[in-house]
């Protein structure tokens, strides 16, 4: 059985002149349940402001280096694991440490990674969307031949994936054995992209732009476009990649170039702050730790030497996202893919 999100956010006003000042960040999500199982889950204070001092103050640290090219993370609290796509299509860094490499690149790498209730794990890339169950079996779910390359993962309240093509445009697969994936936002150059804490909306990073679509209920098309936020620098800072939200509501866009981290608040449209995260490039982040307080980052490059995890540690209440649904449709059980279940799991 799905937990849910109570719903409600308290708003700041906007404070400041300007593009460039950082301003207010958006009050916490009431009362808001914890979907990934971490306990001693805290909800910042009402009408807090972001402590911008804090994020500009946090040390980052290095969780494991390798050789190959890192993007899509996400945290399992059950175990402190660390998975991730990329060069490989799964790897995972065990809370001691240990780099594992669960699926290898086979046919083609992985973009965005997402684990649901059951632990399985969904994994977006180039071949398509693939779920790998605990048992080490690899599932089909979409045809990558069919849609094109994929990139990134979301999910909302409503156990409803969405994933990110760049060449094509946003697809969603509903929850349920009988659904297939459906084109819902029809354009070109789209990245990142992240729903609320509140499954209100799907942002998405759109080269120097970041826009949303309201989400208006299973089976119903997307709201229009709308344009939150402009980075008008983005030729020196690169364009958004992976992104996340805090449970404040805050929007955490990660810039592929120059490894630089912007915090935006979507009701004022204005910049909450903005830092390096000492490596570069880098692709993504998601909250992790044992409370959801620190920020997991895959960054670096092949021909850098630099591919790694990083750990912001923050100490700002994160949203750990939506959980997902456990049935969905799929194509098949892939016999040539398995991964080891020891390696998965222990």
């Amino acid at each position: 059985m799905l937990k849910e999100f109570v719903l409600g956010l308290a708003l700041f006003a906007a404070g400041c002149a300007n593009d460039s000042t950082p301003k207010k960040a958006i009050g916490p999500v009431e009362g808001a349940l914890d979907a990934k199982g971490y306990e001693g889950f805290v909800i910042p204070q009402e009408n807090a402001e972001y402590p911008v001092q804090k994020f500009k103050d946090a040390t980052i640290s290095t969780l494991a280096k390798f050789p190959l090219f890192p993007e899509g993370p996400v945290y399992r609290p059950e175990d402190g694991s660390y998975f991730f796509a990329g060069n490989n299509a799964l790897s995972r860094v065990t809370a001691e440490g240990e780099f594992r490499v669960l699926l290898p690149k086979a046919k083609a790498s992985g973009g965005g990674t997402h684990i649901l209730p059951d632990g399985s794990i969904l994994i977006i890339g180039h071949t398509g969307l693939r779920r790998v169950f605990k048992d080490g079996r690899v599932a089909f779910l979409v045809d990558g031949k069919t849609v094109g390359k994929g990139n990134d993962i979301t999910m909302d309240a409503n156990g409803t994936i969405y994933f990110s093509v760049p060449g094509t445009g946003v697809y969603r697969l509903e929850a349920g054995l009988d659904k297939k994936a459906e084109l819902i936002v029809d354009k070109r150059g789209l990245n990142g992209l992240e729903v609320d804490p509140k499954s209100e909306y799907l942002y998405i990073n759109r080269g120097k732009a970041v826009v949303r679509h309201k989400i208006l209920g299973v089976g119903k098309a997307l709201g229009k476009e709308e344009h939150i936020y402009l980075f008008k620098n983005a030729r020196e800072l690169g364009g958004g990649d992976g992104c996340t939200f805090d449970a404040y509501g805050n929007y955490y866009v990660m810039h592929f170039k120059t490894g630089t981290l912007s915090v935006i608040n979507p009701n004022t449209k204005s910049l909450v702050a903005q830092r390096t995260v000492g490596v570069a490039p880098a692709t993504n982040v998601a909250f992790c730790g044992p409370q959801g307080r620190e920020l997991m980052i895959t960054a670096g490059a092949p021909k850098f030497k630099n591919c790694s995890i990083l750990k912001f540690n923050l100490d700002i209440q994160g949203f750990c996202g939506h959980p997902g649904a456990t049935e969905y449709s799929m194509i098949e059980f892939l016999d040539e893919e398995k991964v080891d279940s020891k390696q998965l799991n222990d």
